[in-house]
């Protein structure tokens, strides 16, 4: 199969496997689940990634972000909008073992987030710019409620779908506009840091629905 086409499968059989094993690792141990289904989800999107797109397309996704500075700085910006959900809720930080589970899974993730939907999808999609942005930001907002809502209360809520809706958008830009991942991945850890990632998904903090 060419890189196009695995481009437009790939991404419903992440999201198809994704919640079949959501569904099987909660029914064993709960909202813990979040944890082998990350290391699958990561480990399968890099692998279909690294793949088809070979090695020297793979690395320049991290090269020296090119055009104006105003798409780096829009993406900077838009991480900063969960900041608040971070700012009243820090009664919560109250384990340390979560406390480390949360801010290693905001280190890790994006990076394996953005090299599959960014990085791969907007180079392999064979499509306009337009509407690769459009298959692959709604693709990535499936598969939150599909895979994480699974479990995670929050991840089936509107207001989730619509903060993914403008991150997607904002960071398929940033990547088209700078030919780098590197702004993408550092708003996304702001993003998954802020938002309470871990504590979403054991439900500890559940935003208002």
């Amino acid at each position: 199969m060419n890189r196009s086409k695995v481009a437009i499968i790939s991404p419903l059989i992440i999201i198809g496997l994704g919640f079949i094993a959501a569904f099987l690792f909660s029914k064993l141990i709960n909202e813990w689940a979040f944890i082998p289904l990350a290391l699958l989800y990561w480990g399968g999107s890099f692998a279909v990634s690294y793949r088809f797109l070979g090695r020297e397309l793979f690395l320049q996704l991290f090269a020296r972000p090119q055009g104006k500075a105003v798409w780096p700085v829009i993406c900077i910006i838009a991480g900063f909008i969960p900041l608040p959900i971070l700012l009243m809720n820090l009664d919560l930080l109250n384990s340390f073992t979560l406390i480390i589970l949360w801010l290693i899974f905001s280190a890790v993730n994006p990076f394996f987030e953005e090299i599959y939907w960014r990085g791969f999808l907007l180079t392999a999609l064979p499509f306009s710019k337009s509407l690769a942005v459009v298959y692959s930001t709604l693709l990535f907002i499936l598969s939150h409620p599909l895979m994480w809502g699974v479990f995670s209360v929050a991840n089936r809520s509107w207001m989730t779908w619509v903060s993914l809706l403008i991150m997607g958008i904002v960071w398929s830009l940033t990547f088209i506009k700078t030919k780098s991942l590197r702004w993408c991945i550092a708003s996304h850890i702001l993003v998954d840091i802020f938002n309470l990632s871990v504590f979403v998904f054991l439900n500890i903090y559940v935003p208002p629905m």
